[in-house]
């Protein structure tokens, strides 16, 4: 008994420095901005790749990850760069490439690898693209803020509202662990942070309560979506590489989703 709560006390320690680190390191290089956050981005999205890869491939399938991270970084700079149109020529070449690619595999491998690979490498490369388009705003360090602050409140808020309140299964086929009650109590948590940083921002108020809140119910998508995958694979987590929190992609599973809805909330809302 001793044991199981010495680790227990252990495992949450290195939970909370790990998630500090992680916060402190996303904050720091999105105040400073431009090529920082992009590198930090970046980053991410080739660990983040390598994992959805190898969670594919213990799914069945067998994509080829040059392919996978040449995807990830067309989608990435064709959202970042898009006053440079680079939109039709790199995806251009991702999708035709690793087409041509697959030919040469035909006798090992079926097109349903070049599918999910494609599939996946664009999905993570065009959302981490809008967030990174995001911090580019005049008021982007504002935005990034309350992306950042509404997601990240949302999911600690509907953990703990979830374990407290939780009795109804919100998807049970895809996540036995999640609640409506946590759902609800993420929502409005994400919401009342949005009003707060919305209130001592340049973004207002109201425009900060409602991007709030579509990310508090929204976001989650992001990561029901990477739980379902992980089902498919039997597999816990993406990954280890953070103490605690499992894989890059786990971490940043809601936070994609969040950077889509809080730029295109700014974009109609001006």
């Amino acid at each position: 008994m001793l044991y199981h709560h010495f680790a227990l006390s252990s495992e949450l320690v290195a939970r909370v420095l790990s998630g500090i680190v992680v916060v402190a390191l996303t904050l720091g290089t999105g105040y400073l901005g431009g090529w920082w956050f992009v590198a930090l981005l970046l980053s991410a999205l080739v660990l983040a790749t390598r994992e959805l890869w190898r969670l594919l491939h213990a799914a069945g399938y067998h994509p080829d990850l040059g392919f996978m991270m040449l995807t990830t970084t067309a989608a990435f700079i064709s959202v970042r760069f898009s006053d440079l149109q680079l939109l039709a020529p790199a995806l251009s070449l991702a999708l035709l490439s690793s087409l041509a690619w697959q030919l040469y595999r035909a006798d090992r491998r079926t097109i349903g690898d070049w599918a999910v690979g494609f599939a996946g490498g664009f999905y993570l490369g065009w959302t981490a693209g809008h967030l990174a388009g995001l911090r580019e705003l005049e008021d982007g360090w504002w935005w990034l803020v309350l992306t950042l602050g509404s997601v990240w409140t949302a999911d600690s808020a509907a953990f703990v509202a979830g374990r407290l309140l939780g009795r109804h299964l919100l998807a049970p086929r895809i996540s036995p662990a999640k609640t409506w009650e946590g759902y609800w109590g993420g929502s409005v948590c994400s919401a009342l942070v949005g009003l707060v940083v919305g209130a001592g921002s340049p973004i207002s108020w109201p425009v900060g309560l409602l991007c709030g809140a579509l990310i508090g119910s929204l976001s989650v998508f992001g990561d029901l979506i990477e739980s379902m995958l992980k089902r498919q694979a039997h597999a816990k987590d993406s990954g280890h590489l953070i103490p605690g929190h499992g894989g890059v992609l786990d971490r940043i599973d809601s936070v994609l989703w969040a950077g889509v809805i809080a730029f295109y909330v700014q974009k109609f809302v001006r």
